[in-house]
């Protein structure tokens, strides 16, 4: 099994079932249709559509992750030729790219509706911000799921890491005598989402070079690593030492090598 193979079963796994996929971009969808098409405040609007990010990001990875776990499919795939930190950057990567499309369609109807009309600049920020907020969620969504043993902890665990995270990014309003802490803590990739997005509907929130900058490193470290691992994960067709067989054939000649 080449490195980049699990990427590209995971990648069949979550768009492979059009139901599924419809389903996902659906929920998403519906969560954020208040905060698109009802009139109120774009700091609201924002946090709102954050919060559908976080919830629909975080549980999607980690309801996902601890069902791989009760399955003992992550167990299996340990046992695989393959380093541990290949199989968790294409688990880390499968799970971006599938959360990507319903919270970029997301994105996209609140700019439409409420937004103006975006610069370059503005999209590369909007779009990298997206990326890290994504990136983070999903690495503390395989984290709970590691530490929860059921489902049901999943979702208690989730519900307190995703409130913690929504109060210290400055995603929900705090008390006066936090507001010091939550301003410095805001700095964060779902922080700046939520100042992105006040700033496309009220052009209050001005995004700076080195911002664009960042953000453009986040798109193109992200693009990369797609590229890098399905391009591996495709060469699996040539390659005949990928296949069950030969890999059968290699590990029961390590074995006769360990025993002679």
């Amino acid at each position: 099994m080449r490195s980049g193979n699990l990427f590209c079963l995971q990648m069949a796994n979550a768009f492979a079932d059009r139901r599924r996929v419809l389903l996902r971009v659906g929920v998403s969808m519906l969560l954020a249709l208040p905060f698109i098409l009802v009139g109120m405040p774009a700091r609201a609007q924002a946090a709102g559509i954050v919060m559908v990010i976080l919830f629909t990001g975080f549980f999607g990875t980690a309801v996902a992750h601890v069902h791989l776990r009760e399955d003992r499919y992550l167990e299996r795939l340990m046992l695989l030729p393959v380093s541990r930190a290949s199989l968790t950057l294409d688990l880390v990567l499968a799970s971006i790219v599938s959360r990507f499309v319903p919270t970029a369609l997301v994105l996209g109807a609140f700019v439409i509706v409420n937004g103006r009309v975006v610069s370059g600049g503005e999209l590369i920020v909007l779009a990298g911000q997206l990326c890290a907020t994504l990136l983070l969620l999903t690495l503390l969504g395989m984290g709970i799921a590691w530490l929860a043993r059921s489902n049901a902890e999943v979702h208690l665990f989730g519900a307190l890491t995703v409130g913690l995270i929504a109060a210290v990014s400055g995603v929900m309003p705090a008390p006066q005598r936090l507001a010091p802490m939550t301003a410095a803590l805001a700095w964060n990739p779902i922080g700046r989402l939520v100042a992105v997005l006040v700033g496309l509907s009220d052009e209050k929130v001005g995004i700076s070079p080195t911002e664009i900058g960042f953000a453009s490193l986040i798109l193109v470290a992200t693009m990369a690593a797609l590229t890098i691992r399905w391009v591996q994960g495709d060469g699996r067709k040539t390659e005949g030492s990928d296949s069950p067989e030969a890999m059968a054939h290699n590990a029961a000649a390590r074995v006769k090598e360990g025993q002679g």
